[in-house]
């Protein structure tokens, strides 16, 4: 537990001193910490799937070396190219390398299909998700509440979701991926979500018709989302056969295992403050 509760700090005094960097020196500095999450979180997914039997061996032969090398090149190149390009420019680096690792696997001689599929989950996993932080870093004045609806109403819906679970426990919310989370915590998440999104919302007062109600929502949203990236991701654990998916953080287990809600999260929240 204090394992747990240290490297738990750690991250989050990381995460708030990027913030104080992206206000108070340069707003592109913010995209150190995704860059961080991108290399971590790529390196975790993809050695997770290359020492799992389940996904069909995909990295392993020339053929998986190959694709592993492109799956390394898109985790080096996205995100600096999105920073000082544009999200333009970093998606045709996701499409390239995707088509990359569909071409190393179709030239072997080793099975194509789902080898491919599981070669490209790294290179848009976590990666393709990252982007929505990105894009949210560049909203000019709507840039810091949009990361801080990411950075706030996702950790929240985590930690509701795990109180109020804990505490009522009751019927499983999806036994069969993780046996752990139940249809309560799930309510708690929701509340978590609203409740950080609700406080941001008069924190900032942003000048919206019914701007409180708006707010509800996208935090009920965007706990839904994390709900859904957390179970993807142990979906993804329970496939490959790994509790963690990484152990950078003592007591959370790896960079992927701490940010699985958060990049779904923020997918959402970039695509709202597109919208408003």
């Amino acid at each position: 537990m204090l394992k747990r509760t240290i490297s738990g700090a750690v991250f989050v005094a990381l995460v708030v001193g990027f913030f104080f960097l992206r206000e108070y020196v340069d707003y592109r500095l913010f995209n150190i910490l995704v860059y961080f999450f991108s290399l971590v979180g790529t390196f975790e997914v993809w050695r997770a799937l290359k020492n799992s039997e389940a996904f069909g061996g995909a990295f392993k032969g020339g053929a998986g070396a190959a694709a592993g090398a492109i799956v390394a090149l898109c985790a080096l190149a996205f995100v600096p190219v999105t920073t000082f390009f544009g999200l333009e420019w970093g998606s045709v680096v996701l499409v390239l390398c995707g088509a990359g690792v569909v071409l190393a696997r179709a030239f072997s001689k080793e099975e194509f299909g789902f080898n491919a599929g599981a070669c490209m989950l790294p290179v848009f996993y976590p990666n393709a998700l990252l982007a929505g932080m990105l894009a949210a870093n560049t909203y000019g004045e709507n840039a810091l509440l949009a990361l801080l609806l990411i950075f706030v109403t996702s950790p929240l819906a985590d930690t509701f979701a795990y109180l109020v679970g804990s505490m009522i426990g009751g019927r499983k919310l999806c036994p069969a991926i993780s046996p752990n989370k139940t249809v309560s915590g799930a309510v708690g998440g929701l509340v978590g979500g609203a409740t950080g999104a609700l406080v941001l919302y008069f924190v900032f007062r942003p000048e919206l018709p019914l701007g409180w109600l708006i707010f509800l929502a996208i935090g009920l949203v965007a706990a839904l989302f994390t709900e859904a990236g957390d179970l993807f991701e142990s979906w993804l654990k329970r496939r490959a056969g790994v509790k963690d998916m990484g152990k950078i953080m003592p007591g959370h287990g790896g960079v992927m295992d701490r940010i699985d809600g958060i990049s779904f999260c923020a997918v959402f929240v970039a695509l709202v403050f597109l919208a408003l």
